[in-house]
């Protein structure tokens, strides 16, 4: 059963979804960038507590201007603790895998296990500086230093998108591999929700995660006693396979998954084999 909740922390509400009822250690989901907490495939295993927050301007999240991303982290851990969770073994997507990885290194004894599925790496760190390119080389600029056309440019996407929601799904439906057009065509409610969700509040909220994950940090350590597993679909065309050669070098990588004939999101279609790996 999903339950959707909030945390009222320092004044402001965050959001998240729980699936089945806590449990000492909880499956922590960290969304992806113009993702929301509701983008994950319920399981059938009420002995699994799968929980995933919304981030701040995201869904029912209320905005925080510039937050970082350890400012977020500790509220979702703060959250946790509260509800007498000790132990965590984290899910990250895109965005996601690089707030997992931060968790990890700020909270290593709560931390047991990490599963990267198309996974950003550092944006603005030194040892990624050479591997950082396009897309995300852009938004790295955009967000730090054009905050007020970033503004701009995440609302004119944010209406963009909710404007125009049914057209731009068939063209971007037409770019996926054959397994990813069909779970979201079996989907069709969940994949609104999130992508609604996402660009709540004007987009201000993607503005704000865009800030966050660019903010320059130093490289990250994750303790070599924490297993590490990493997805990654050859259609990806968003994350580039030289992210997943980061992954391997950066953290103990317990084993690398390249799955043919999927691309970005193939967490929809492989999500039991993921959460089966991490329970092992």
């Amino acid at each position: 059963m999903f339950y959707k909740e909030t945390e009222t922390i320092d004044g402001k509400h965050l959001s998240y979804i729980r699936f089945n009822e806590w449990k000492e250690e909880v499956l922590l989901f960290f969304h992806g960038f113009t993702g929301s907490k509701e983008y994950f495939p319920s399981i059938e295993n009420d002995k699994v507590c799968i929980v995933s927050f919304d981030r701040p301007g995201v869904g029912d999240s209320d905005i925080v201007p510039y937050y970082s991303m350890e400012s977020f982290l500790q509220a979702v851990y703060h959250t946790l603790k509260k509800h007498g969770v000790t132990s965590v073994k984290l899910i990250g997507h895109s965005a996601g895998g690089y707030y997992a990885q931060v968790f990890a290194g700020m909270f290593p004894d709560m931390v047991k296990a990490v599963s990267l599925i198309g996974s950003m790496i550092p944006l603005n760190c030194p040892d990624t500086k050479g591997i950082v390119k396009g897309q995300w080389k852009f938004i790295t600029i955009l967000s730090l230093r054009f905050k007020g056309f970033s503004r701009f440019y995440f609302k004119q996407m944010a209406k963009s998108i909710t404007g125009n929601y049914e057209k731009q799904l068939a063209a971007n439906m037409k770019t996926l591999p054959e397994i990813e057009k069909k779970f979201m065509e079996e989907n069709p409610e969940m994949i609104k929700n999130t992508i609604l969700n996402a660009v709540a509040n004007d987009g201000l909220g993607v503005c704000y995660d865009a800030y966050a994950l660019c903010q320059k940090r130093d490289k990250i350590t994750i303790s070599k006693d924490i297993p590490v597993y990493v997805w990654h679909g050859k259609e990806d065309t968003t994350i580039p396979m030289s992210f997943v050669d980061y992954l391997k070098s950066a953290y103990m990588v317990k084993s690398i998954h390249v799955i043919n004939d999927v691309g970005h999101m193939l967490y929809l279609s492989y999500w039991d084999d993921i959460i089966r790996e991490l329970l092992e």
